[in-house]
Parts: C-alpha cells; sequence; structure tokens
C-alpha cells in the first residue's frame, strides 16, 4: 500500500511499499514507535485516509474501501486510538452506542427501531465480556475506561466482522480489564475473526500475537511468529532503517 498526504494534516505519516497478510483467527500484532505509520495503516484499511497505490483483498478478492461505510459494509469493524472522541458518543446511553453502527440489525420492516431485540443483543453481550453497568440507560461515559472498550468490542461484534483492526486496545484501562481485553481478543480470533492490534506497548503485543510486524517512518521494517519474538528482538527491528542511516 502507498498512501497520499493530506494537505489537512501535513505532518500524517505516508505509508510506502506497506505489504503484509492478515489470516482468519489470528492476531497479528503491529508495533512501533510513534510517528511509525500504525494508525495511518488502520485508517487506510478502513477507507479513512485515501489509498494512492496498492490492493486490499478480502477472501481473495480485490477491495477498494473508500469511507468507513465501505469498510463496515465489507465486514471491517476498527477500534480507534482515541476512545473518548472517536470511538465513544460521552452523554449518550450505552444501548445507544452499542447498536449505532449496526441499526439495521435491529430495525423492523418498516425501518423502525426493535427495541427489545437490542436489548437481547445487549444482553447477551454484557454477559459474554463481563460488561459492568448499572443498566442499557447509563451515559457510558460513566463507564470505566475498560467497560466503555468493552461495549466498543461488543458493538463490533454485533456486526459479525472479519477483520477487526484494534488501535491502543488497553490505552486508559486497568490492570484488571487489560487482561479481560486480551482475553476477549484471544477468544475472538479462536472464533475465526482476523484481528490486527496496533500497540505502543510491547508487553502486550507479545502476550496476544500470533505473528507480529514492525514498523518504522511509513514502512514494515521486520515480521516475526510471535513465540519468537522478544521486546529487544521487536525493538531492533523498530529501529531498524535508522540503524542503516546511521551507517550510511
Amino acid at each position: 500500500l502507498r498512501t497520499v498526504r493530506d494537505p489537512q494534516a501535513p505532518h500524517a505519516i505516508v505509508l510506502e511499499g506497506v505489504d503484509l497478510d492478515l489470516k482468519a483467527g489470528e492476531i497479528l500484532g503491529v508495533a512501533g514507535l510513534v510517528g511509525s505509520g500504525r494508525t495511518e495503516l488502520a485508517r487506510a484499511i478502513f477507507g479513512a485516509d485515501r489509498i494512492a497505490a496498492g490492493t486490499i483483498t478480502l477472501d481473495g478478492k480485490p477491495i477498494a474501501p473508500e469511507t468507513p461505510a465501505d469498510a463496515i459494509a465489507l465486514g471491517i469493524g476498527l477500534v480507534p486510538e482515541d476512545r473518548k472522541h472517536q470511538a465513544i458518543f460521552a452523554a449518550l446511553g450505552i444501548l445507544t452506542n452499542f447498536s449505532i453502527a449496526a441499526l439495521g440489525r435491529y430495525s423492523n420492516a418498516a425501518g423502525f427501531m426493535a427495541e427489545r431485540r437490542e436489548r437481547e443483543a445487549l444482553a447477551s453481550y454484557r454477559k459474554t465480556l463481563s460488561i459492568r453497568m448499572a443498566s442499557p440507560e447509563q451515559p457510558i461515559e460513566g463507564l470505566s475506561g475498560g467497560n466503555q472498550q468493552k461495549v466498543i468490542l461488543a458493538r463490533w461484534l454485533a456486526r459479525d466482522p472479519k477483520v477487526l483492526i484494534v488501535d491502543e486496545p488497553t490505552r486508559g484501562v486497568d490492570v484488571g480489564a487489560k487482561a479481560e481485553v486480551h482475553q476477549i481478543l484471544v477468544q475472538l480470533a479462536a472464533r475465526g475473526i482476523a484481528i490486527m492490534m496496533i500497540s505502543s506497548e510491547l508487553p502486550e503485543v507479545l502476550a496476544v500475537s500470533d505473528r507480529i510486524v514492525t514498523m518504522r517512518r511509513g514502512r514494515i521494517t521486520g515480521e516475526m511468529p510471535g513465540i519468537e519474538a522478544t521486546e529487544e528482538k521487536l525493538m531492533e527491528l523498530m529501529a531498524l532503517d535508522q540503524t542503516q542511516e546511521a551507517t550510511q
């Protein structure tokens, strides 16, 4: 993949020559320092940034999501890095935040919301993901960071995604909730969902990734099986082209 620079975001990282694959039932960890292009990769796949060259394939067929709506329709979900500003509607209730990405699934033939179906779906995910909340009407801003993240995950699971991209999935959550989120991701992969997990925390990447790629300045600098990876090996790959430049 290659992306183009957005004139409204002149300092954004441009992807160049990114070539990777993501398998069903796998957690692919993407590691890199700030400015490596990790988030830009997620945005490009999700149709939020324009791709200048390259091809994305899903189930062996080329796809070209030009907007997030296109990506969602194709079965791609994104849990963004900035939960507060990009993922939740803070003052709205948990039920609304849960169903916002799958309204069609909770509508009747006349186009009206089938509230009972919507509530039953939330109740199911509340149980399976251990979402701690007072009621479906509770404003989501009143939940802990970990429970907010679980609601966002439930939002996408309600759409039965083929691919789920999670960017900094445990940022702003406590240690206990972090372990729960990790377990949820492992369980989703076991169901056959292809998961791309982007994280700046190397222990997190090492804990749950089946395979890991490293990035720097918009390029892939390395790849290895999760079982063979260590923090030292990943740090070396994350600084690879910097080391090469220093010796030239």
